[in-house]
């Protein structure tokens, strides 16, 4: 433990499988588990497991259970054996970029408690999930129907986002209902709109969420088509990228919608093999992508075959992923956004708390009406200390984390619009993409 009350976490990082554990295994500060035995008894259910296997997830438990303590009591008939040290300075062998559990994040859990006693989705949530998966299925069920109009498509391709982001989002992080289940039938809105639940957990559960902006970490800020933090080494192309970037976005549908195809097959994502625990679930997930392309791709073009067909299913998806993209490169990349390493040298990197840095490497947008349409992860402070709460309770979220902040001096970042927040990540950008070396 640190000074300040946080766990060093023994392979603390589960960015990629830990060659230390089998894929049934998982560790849990320094503990090896039998994760395939414990799965029976967990209230989420065993599915809601099966992407930890051989890793560790102590960053995960702290971050997705509202208890303080790890309850050892409960998971020692499931425990194997000591953990052993971390094999190198990467997240890849077991080492964490950060402090867990301090002390100041036991604070902000107690008094997130008391504000918020039920953390799980309301009426609200549902009236509106019902509602948007309604509409788009209308909508899809009309253009086949009576044919293909490129407002309706533009429309459809704003509620499928909506999908993403208000749906699925909440569902996939086990934050719409206590009872596995559940969040696990809502889980697959996400294949439904021609992306995977599975995929998605492994991408953003597993690996964003616990390795924020650490570079090669964060599948979000990682590669050299954009230039999302300064370590990414610096090529000419990214000179334009503040402008290039926006013209991407439309983009990332048919990206999601046909590699992930490969993705699944070879149980591998964002360059880091799956667990062999979700080889099931990745077995369903391909069916459901075979069964959406043939609804959402082949139906379409065989009624109405023609080129406006066509232009109508790429204004969707075009429309849609601007929709969701911007929403999610604004999140972690505007003017200030805290870069976690200053050196590629892992070896020198003082760790700090990961809560505090969460802070840090975010932003928040706007308010509650921004909120209805984007899922609450305009919030996206709240939401990357909280992701188990479900975002209707953001907006009382937000003023609990403002006052967390101040008492800690942690440095909370707040734009009062989109567009606001959009000039700052354009700025950032910019800024990336014209220096070589920073810092």
């Amino acid at each position: 433990s640190d000074a300040r009350g946080g766990s060093r976490a023994l392979g603390g990082s589960a960015t990629m499988a830990d060659p230390r554990l089998k894929q049934n295994e998982v560790i849990l500060e320094g503990w090896v588990y039998d994760l395939d035995a414990f799965g029976s008894k967990h209230p989420g259910g065993a599915g809601a497991l099966n992407m930890f296997g051989g890793s560790d997830a102590t960053t995960h438990y702290y971050m997705l259970h509202p208890h303080q303590q790890i309850r050892t009591k409960a998971l020692e008939p499931f425990k194997l054996r000591k953990a052993e040290s971390p094999t190198g300075p990467k997240a890849e062998l077991g080492d964490s970029a950060f402090l867990l559990n301090t002390q100041a994040y036991q604070d902000l859990k107690q008094r997130v408690r008391k504000a918020i006693p039920y953390q799980f989705a309301t009426w609200e949530w549902y009236v509106k999930a019902v509602a948007i998966m309604g509409l788009s299925a209308y909508l899809e069920y009309d253009s086949v129907a009576s044919g293909f109009a490129f407002w309706k498509s533009a429309i459809l391709g704003v509620l499928m986002a909506m999908i993403g982001l208000c749906i699925q989002h909440d569902a996939n992080h086990g934050a719409v209902s206590p009872k596995g289940w559940v969040n696990r039938v809502w889980g697959f809105t996400q294949d439904w709109i021609g992306g995977s639940a599975l995929l998605w957990k492994h991408h953003h559960v597993l690996m964003h969420h616990a390795e924020t902006n650490v570079e090669g970490d964060d599948p979000d800020i990682t590669g050299e088509l954009i230039r999302f933090n300064k370590l990414t080494t610096w090529k000419g192309h990214h000179k334009w990228q503040a402008f290039y970037t926006w013209f991407l976005l439309p983009l990332l549908p048919l990206s999601w919608h046909f590699k992930e195809i490969y993705d699944l097959s070879v149980m591998r994502h964002c360059d880091r093999k799956m667990s062999s625990m979700a080889r099931q679930e990745a077995l369903f997930a391909l069916a459901f992508r075979f069964v959406f392309i043939f609804r959402f791709y082949a139906i379409p073009l065989y009624f109405h075959p023609s080129l406006h067909t066509a232009a109508c299913i790429l204004t969707c998806l075009g429309v849609g992923g601007a929709y969701l993209g911007v929403n999610f490169v604004i999140s972690h990349n505007f003017e200030g956004a805290k870069s976690v390493l200053n050196t590629a040298d892992r070896a020198k990197h003082t760790r700090r708390d990961w809560a505090f840095d969460q802070v840090e490497t975010s932003s928040t947008v706007g308010g509650r009406i921004l909120g209805f349409f984007h899922g609450g992860l305009n919030y996206q402070i709240e939401h990357h200390l909280f992701p188990r709460i479900s975002h209707v309770h953001y907006h009382k979220l937000q003023p609990v984390v403002q006052q967390w902040c101040l008492d800690n001096k942690i440095k909370y970042t707040y734009y009062k619009s989109l567009p606001e927040n959009i000039a700052s990540c354009y700025k950032h950008l910019s800024m990336l993409g014209n220096a070589k070396q920073i810092g």
